[in-house]
């Protein structure tokens, strides 16, 4: 098998941990039948442990210490990577967010002569300083992020909503790039067959609590909502904002009708996606936002901000509105709510795109870029 190193700031961790970014711990398993795969990571740098194996791949840290510099962690890598490349070389070198395994790898890869893929995951197209958050805000990662983009022999993006915001800032290239969705994995798929009939009505937000997802729009929606059905809101995901969001549902008058369930293993989501008649999802940017493919892989209708993946696939997919609209999101979500016949036939339409996408389906994807580029080698 042809030798692939991975490069990422974190995503994996080790066996019995609950730690893993969505989507990308399967990829990396599946794509560790198919290739010989190691890869490096910076997550957990500061505890210095030791590697460990993630489906058949090899799982390294690369030493860093806590808060050093992005260019820093960017040299480290490099280093990590031709250190082993001299050993045992490389066929190809891709890299998951493009700062720092992105611009690594690609600096890595002209060094070492072999071909880099960069993987849009994130906020690399983002722009919103309100809230401090993107790349494309400050000159040294945006700059940093379009070299990345424009030299790596091929580019994978999440959704067509990430290229078209890179756009904003002169980025506008077309060979080599790919669009390669997160599909869901298989348990999502039959969630939703045992789900309970309303009133009331129950629905359910997943993503951690803060400034991106925007969970004050999220409850100031439900409150109107609330106003109109009865319902109830589950919010699932890790708290990072000290309790705020929890202050602000008290200061509505809602606390009563929302359920904070806090941090949940990604194997363990599906039976919220069962419990719920609607998902309300409220991001200021989302690259894709794997939850909406988790959702309709379990026949839940979507009513959300116009971002990501609910961007790219429109009205046959999703009801959305722009974002921080939570007047037109409560609206939205009313008229779901109100129609059964209109969530029945929305939830089949994201179905049947789940099915055709799922996580397989991405695997497949991505090993299709990697088989071109080193056939082409």
């Amino acid at each position: 098998m042809k030798r692939v190193v991975l490069l990422m700031h974190g995503g994996l961790a080790p066996p019995g941990s609950a730690r893993n970014v969505p989507g990308l711990a399967g990829l990396v398993r599946r794509l560790s039948h198919q290739f010989d795969i190691t890869v490096y990571t910076l997550q957990g740098a500061e505890a210095a442990p030791g590697p460990f194996v993630h489906g058949r791949a090899v799982v390294r840290y690369v030493p860093v210490r806590l808060g050093a510099h992005m260019s820093v962690k960017i040299l480290r890598m490099i280093r990590a990577v031709l250190s082993d490349h001299r050993r045992n070389p490389y066929s190809l070198i891709h890299g998951f967010w493009a700062l720092p395994g992105g611009c690594s790898g690609v600096a890595a890869g002209k060094l070492a002569n072999i071909p880099s893929v960069v993987s849009l995951l994130g906020g690399e197209a983002a722009c919103l300083p309100g809230i401090d958050y993107g790349n494309m805000r400050k000159t040294g990662p945006r700059a940093a992020t379009l070299w990345s983009c424009r030299t790596a022999n091929a580019l994978t993006a999440l959704t067509w909503y990430q290229l078209h915001q890179l756009s904003r800032f002169g980025f506008d290239r077309q060979a080599g790039v790919h669009v390669i969705p997160f599909g869901a994995e298989a348990p999502f798929f039959s969630a939703g067959e045992q789900r309970p009939a309303g009133p009331p009505f129950h629905l359910l937000h997943v993503g951690d609590m803060n400034r991106v997802k925007d969970q004050v729009t999220l409850l100031k929606a439900f409150r109107l909502i609330r106003e109109q059905m009865d319902c109830r809101l589950r919010i699932v995901g890790e708290d990072t904002l000290g309790g705020e969001v929890q202050r602000y549902a008290e200061r509505l008058g809602i606390s009563d009708a929302v359920t904070f369930a806090g941090f949940v293993p990604h194997d363990s989501l599906a039976p919220h996606f069962a419990w719920a008649h609607v998902l309300l999802h409220t991001s200021l940017y989302e690259g894709q936002g794997v939850v909406f493919a988790e959702a309709a892989a379990a026949g839940l209708p979507i009513c959300g901000t116009r971002v990501g993946l609910l961007s790219d696939l429109g009205a046959d997919f999703a009801v959305t509105v722009e974002a921080g609209n939570h007047d037109g999101l409560a609206g939205a979500a009313l008229t779901l709510l109100g129609d059964m016949p209109f969530r029945e036939r929305l939830a089949a339409g994201a179905k049947a795109w789940a099915l055709e996408h799922d996580a397989d389906h991405t695997a497949t994807r991505v090993a299709d870029v990697y088989g071109s580029l080193l056939n082409r080698e």
